[in-house]
């Protein structure tokens, strides 16, 4: 038996093998141009490899048929199954009766009654598609017809019909999906929600990827009783060193929604720009230079806060303040030099005009890096920098600092004590120009300062090591001396009047940032616990006293513990204590729990200042707290609670959970949340929205959040 079956293998292979096909099996009979095989027979073609209980091949006709148990597989691509196939090598055409198909690279599955291929085109009879367990899955999608192009790897399914654990859930005359991860133009999953105040909301995004380093993603959306608007988002890889992002947002309020709500503006709009650049002097001007250089943007500009507000529908994701900072970085770094430019503009969107607001366009600045002389017992390096202070408002200035550093360090009786002597020189230079404020009457002239400080510090590290741990203590003692002083101008005039104090209002006084000269005594004391070679506990105190000539104050005594207590808990503390008003100005608590299946967080902040003239007392108390649980593999169990205790008011709250599966996600959230708005009357205000979001995934096709909220004044 064995000698026939090696018998039947080479006649097969000689039969076949002038049209590319090689016929395997236990017992193969060839009559005339037919040849048939039986006893786990195997096909191999182009490709693909099929094997089935009966294999038919018609050498004249280029047309094999599979019958019983048929399996064909195609690299790692996919794996089809059928009681009966028919192939037609030379029309490239395919029949399967029934079909189900499993793809290799996504793991979704399809099962239909028929399926009719033509070269890379699948059509398919009814059925359904899932990514879960064929025996009981939690999801499918039936459908009436579908079509597959295994070229492009994407799927077309008709009336279909979602599932979820034999409930029905949706309708969708037309759905369509891709196999692959392959960037492509196309519809991306819409958003759906549902607000009492806003109406019905849909944002569909459209994805266009023409070329492998760009694409652009428009979002139109429309909320029923308020408005529309579109965000379109550009995303770039101009070179291997370099990518980049353009948003822009537009959105047109009815009339009716923004009296309702007071809005200042019946239209938003705005932008962001986001670039990097790894080597923008190399790739850009063909420069070889042996250092490195860099080019970082970050820019925003919008009309106002809703700008951010509208961008999506869930708010609570979306990050707002009253300051927007837009920067543009470059620099250039050498072994020894470096040298960056920095631009910077302010807009607050609290304030109805930003005209008066003092931007950084550009700054300059050169750096040296430290030398050492002497076998490294005398340190040298250099700062510079050029400012151009502007606002379309108002006085503007430039203004340059000069820093230089001189430190002479040694060790001390066997290096057990660390000394060292710096004297720092500072000079600063500032001229005016511009148009006057209304009503400016002061006159600004050029401005010189200069000064030399003598700063004489001594330090330690010690260690002791104990059975099971280790402790290293470093403390450390250094007093500076306000040495020589020197005014003239501009510092000159209003260093002797003592108006520009810190906290005055006077715009003379706006670009007056020398504070008064004081010798300063500092102590520090860094203490560290090592065990089983990893560090648990540090804890770093700091204290100032200042003297000048009105005679010696404290500065606020800091201390910093981080300390793990556990491996599931750590425990953080920050604390400023004022001597002068007997009490802590500052306190930050942060205690961590995570054991693998509980983790949380309670965290509380709290200030205390005095701020304008007279001073008054403005503290502010914020509670923040988190939760989740994993009850099991996979359910997750979560909740959230920001508290403002000094303005008694929930910022937000959450709770929800998450059931998660090889297939599918499903989550359930109710959410809380506080957001900022700008109004006609009190230009900064805020509105509550309560969300219910319902968030479904199927793995691996995608899937979409729907959100209802509930708005209120």
């Amino acid at each position: 038996m064995r000698n026939l079956y090696w018998i039947s293998l080479i006649t097969s292979s000689l039969l076949l093998g002038q049209e590319r096909v090689e016929l395997y099996g236990g017992n193969v009979d060839a009559n005339g141009s037919i040849a048939t095989a039986i006893g786990d027979p195997i096909a191999l073609y182009q490709d693909q490899i099929m094997n089935a209980d009966e294999l038919v091949y018609d050498r004249n006709t280029s047309i094999m048929e599979a019958k019983g148990n048929v399996n064909i597989f195609k690299g790692k691509q996919y794996h089809i199954i059928s009681d009966y196939t028919r192939v037609d090598l030379i029309k490239e055409t395919r029949y399967s009766a029934p079909y189900y198909m499993t793809d290799q690279d996504s793991g979704t599955w399809m099962s239909t009654d028929e399926a009719k291929s033509c070269k890379n085109e699948i059509d398919l009879g009814s059925g359904l598609v899932s990514g879960c367990d064929p025996v009981d899955p939690l999801w499918k999608i039936r459908f009436s017809s579908a079509d597959y192009d295994t070229e492009e790897m994407w799927v077309n399914l008709y009336n279909a019909r979602l599932i979820v654990n034999d409930f029905p859930l949706f309708y969708l005359p037309y759905f369509g999906y891709p196999t692959d991860k392959t960037r492509r133009s196309g519809l991306l999953i819409p958003t759906f929600g549902l607000s009492n105040s806003e109406g019905f909301y849909y944002q569909q995004p459209i994805y266009f990827a023409p070329q492998n380093w760009w694409d652009v993603e428009l979002r139109p959306q429309l909320r029923t009783s308020r408005g529309s608007g579109l965000y379109t988002d550009f995303r770039f890889v101009d070179t291997a060193s370099s990518e980049g992002s353009i948003r822009l947002g537009y959105f047109k309020e009815q009339t009716k929604y923004a009296e309702e709500y007071d809005l200042a503006n019946l239209k938003h709009y705005g932008y962001d720009i986001n670039y990097r650049h790894r080597a923008p002097l190399r790739e850009w001007f063909d420069l070889e230079l042996e250092g490195e250089s860099g080019l970082y943007v970050d820019g925003s500009w919008m009309n106002d806060v809703d700008y951010l507000n509208l961008q999506q529908s869930d708010e609570t994701q979306n990050v707002t303040a009253n300051q927007v900072l837009s920067r543009i970085n470059g620099y250039y770094s050498s072994e020894d030099n470096y040298f960056g430019t920095y631009f910077k503009h302010y807009q607050y969107l609290d304030q109805e005009s930003n005209a008066q607001t003092i931007q950084t366009l550009p700054s300059f600045q050169y750096h040296r890096y430290l030398e050492s002389f002497l076998g490294n017992h005398l340190l040298l390096s250099g700062d510079a920098m050029a400012t151009h202070f502007y606002r379309p408002d108002g006085k503007r200035a430039v203004q340059g600092d000069f820093t230089v550093p001189l430190t002479f360090q040694r060790g001390l009786f066997d290096e057990y004590l660390d000394f060292s002597y710096t004297a720092t020189a500072f000079s600063n230079v500032i001229g005016f120009y511009g148009n006057v404020q209304s009503g400016e009457t002061t006159n600004y002239e050029r401005g010189l300062y200069a000064q030399l400080d003598h700063t004489l510090a001594f330090s330690s590290t010690l260690v002791r090591p104990y059975e099971s741990l280790t402790h290293v203590i470093s403390p450390s003692v250094s007093y500076t001396l306000a040495g020589e002083r020197f005014y003239e101008g501009y510092y000159e005039k209003y260093h002797d009047n003592g108006m520009c104090v810190p906290g005055s209002n006077d715009v003379a006084c706006d670009y007056y940032t020398l504070n008064e000269p004081s010798d300063t005594l500092s102590f520090g004391l860094n203490n560290y616990f090592i065990e089983g070679g990893k560090q648990f506990l540090v804890d770093r105190l700091s204290q100032n006293f200042r003297y000048d000539d009105q005679g010696s104050y404290y500065g606020e005594l800091q201390n910093e513990l981080e300390w793990e207590i556990t491996t599931a808990i750590s425990y953080y503390n920050q604390t400023s204590y004022n001597h002068d008003r007997n009490r802590i100005t500052k306190e930050q608590n942060t205690l961590r729990y995570n054991d693998g299946v509980v983790t949380a967080n309670l965290s509380h902040y709290y200030t205390d200042d005095l701020k304008g003239d007279p001073a008054k007392t403005e503290y502010s108390s914020y509670w923040t707290a988190d939760a989740s649980y994993q009850y099991n593999r996979y359910y997750r169990f979560f909740g959230l609670v920001a508290y403002d205790y000094s303005e008694k008011l929930m910022k937000r709250n959450e709770v929800g959970f998450l059931y998660s599966t090889r297939c599918l996600d499903f989550g359930l959230r109710y959410v809380q949340n506080r957001r900022p708005i700008l109004t006609n009357i009190t230009g900064n205000g805020s509105v509550a929205d309560s969300y219910i979001f319902i968030t479904l995934i199927l793995k691996p096709i995608g899937g979409s959040d729907f959100n209802y909220k509930l708005t209120s004044n």
